[in-house]
């Protein structure tokens, strides 16, 4: 008796135990680059040229009634150098674009809080009424972007380069509510609690955390996605008003996936407006063979990096990339960027520590990248 007592309690303890689970999942990424930065010629190995280089703690418990427990710790490591953490050249820093001082290019960010760098949270999951996460989420206004770029974030996509598109990854001290999928449609909206200082910037100035209300909308029939975010961002020191707009959608053919999207960033006061576009075409051969080509810009209409002699002017990038895949979760690439900035201040981005030269109204300066690199998911 006092046997079978101890196999039952053993074999509840065993069902109980299966019930939650624990999984490290991530991506390696490492890259050849020949680099030609405003003059500056550099050949290097970097990382994240096609995938963010990542490790993920994620565990899950069943609550059962469809209802479940869940976490995720994230963790974006160097393996590279151990001051490095970008696919960009190291040792340079730009003001200016976007706004933001003291960028360096090639470091690791310095946010508070943010020990992995990455998503991370804990939270409960419906099947029914939906998910709800707390700690440091991933936005709406980056998923948006995400889906619509086919490069993802690396070389050729021109997020997060300071020179493009703004970094919109996450956001500290935040809670987001996810709603479940009815009929393709789905939404979701997140509260940064006094937060955001924009991962990846290091001055003052922005380690102070704005408060930020983000929202998206998505529709799914099909080939057809539709996605739509809108991002308000209020800043702490002078209470001016940003908001951050995507739209845009992906139509996947078989034969072709083709997304479309246009943006605009707008401040309150006409600081620093602007208009975005992206287009991406993704087209699979031979199997194991994909072909990426995708176009971004963005249009100054008031208070560009340069001052207002900028406006009207376009940073603009051009990314390629060729990938095979080796196995399932394995792929090698071949991917360029060539990005032509006619709206930029050289007078604020800093090459080897030195001021590079002033840069005429509806100058064209060039800055390009080209990689060949392996990416493998484990």
């Amino acid at each position: 008796m006092k046997k079978s007592l101890v196999a039952l309690a053993t074999l509840a303890a065993t069902a109980a135990f299966a019930q939650s689970s624990v999984t490290i999942t991530g991506i390696m990424d490492a890259n050849y680059q020949s680099l030609d930065f405003f003059g500056q010629k550099i050949n290097q190995v970097g990382q994240s040229g096609a995938r963010t280089t990542t490790f993920k703690f994620i565990g899950t418990e069943d609550l059962g009634g469809g209802t479940s427990a869940n976490f995720q710790f994230e963790v974006q490591p160097s393996i590279i150098a151990g001051d490095a953490n970008a696919s960009l050249l190291g040792g340079n820093t730009k003001t200016g674009a976007g706004g933001a001082s003291g960028v360096t290019y090639g470091q690791a960010a310095n946010p508070s809080g943010l020990v992995g760098k990455g998503e991370s949270f804990v939270g409960l999951k419906d099947n029914t009424y939906g998910e709800v996460k707390a700690g440091t989420v991933n936005t709406n206004t980056f998923k948006a972007f995400a889906a619509l770029s086919q490069l993802g974030t690396g070389i050729g996509s021109g997020y997060d380069s300071g020179m493009i598109f703004t970094a919109i990854t996450r956001l500290e001290s935040s809670a987001s509510y996810d709603t479940p999928v009815w009929n393709g449609l789905s939404a979701g909206i997140q509260k940064g609690f006094g937060n955001d200082n924009k991962f990846g910037t290091t001055t003052t100035q922005y380690q102070v955390r704005n408060t930020v209300t983000d929202y998206g909308l998505n529709y799914s029939n099909g080939p057809l996605s539709l996605k739509y975010a809108n991002r308000n961002e209020q800043a702490f020191t002078t209470g001016v008003i940003t908001t951050t707009r995507w739209i845009g959608g992906i139509y996947d053919a078989g034969v072709a996936k083709v997304t479309l999207g246009t943006g605009a960033v707008k401040t309150d006061n006409a600081a620093t407006d602007a208009t975005q576009s992206i287009a991406s075409v993704s087209v699979p051969f031979m199997g194991s063979y994909r072909f990426i080509a995708q176009q971004g810009s963005v249009k100054y209409t008031a208070g560009a990096p340069a001052g207002s002699a900028q406006n009207g002017n376009k940073n603009k990038i051009m990314g390629l990339a060729l990938e095979k895949d080796l196995s399932k979760r394995t792929f090698v690439y071949l991917r360029s960027e060539n990005v032509t900035l006619g709206a930029a201040d050289l007078t604020a981005i800093y090459s080897n520590g030195a001021l590079l030269s002033s840069q005429a109204a509806g100058g064209n300066t060039k800055r390009t990248n080209t990689a060949v690199g392996i990416s493998h998911q484990f």
